[in-house]
Parts: structure tokens; C-alpha cells; sequence
């Protein structure tokens, strides 16, 4: 049975929670469908996915620190 991409997404909008937005969206991008349905979002959702994912990134130390 094929995901709700639509509901996750959703689910990510109306939590504070910072791991479950993690776990979602992790969920989303974990199959080839999901990660099209992300590039087919407007582009402000997207925007919202490229920040959750530079969040965390910079939460897992995945890019060095600027030295500014």
C-alpha cells in the first residue's frame, strides 16, 4: 500500500517536536515516491524541507563549522 506522502507531510507541519519532524520526514525520503513528492512541492514547502534538512545537519555536525 503506497504511503500518504500528503498526510506526512502534513504531520510535519503540526508538531514542535524537532526528532518527530526528523522521523517523518526520514520516512518521506527513504523511498523514490517520497523524495518525488518532496521536488514537487511548492517551492516555500521545499524551502521548509532544505531548512529541516540543513537543521539537521548542522545538529549532527555532517558539514564543519564555518570559521567566521
Amino acid at each position: 500500500m503506497a504511503k500518504d506522502y500528503k498526510r506526512l507531510w502534513k504531520d510535519i507541519g503540526n508538531t514542535a517536536d524537532e526528532g518527530k519532524v526528523v522521523r517523518i520526514l526520514s520516512e518521506i525520503l527513504a523511498d523514490k515516491e517520497g523524495r518525488r513528492y518532496i521536488s514537487n512541492l511548492e517551492l516555500k514547502h521545499a524551502g521548509l524541507c532544505i531548512e529541516i534538512l540543513d537543521g539537521v545537519s548542522r545538529d549532527l555536525h555532517l558539514f564543519p563549522f564555518s570559521s567566521h
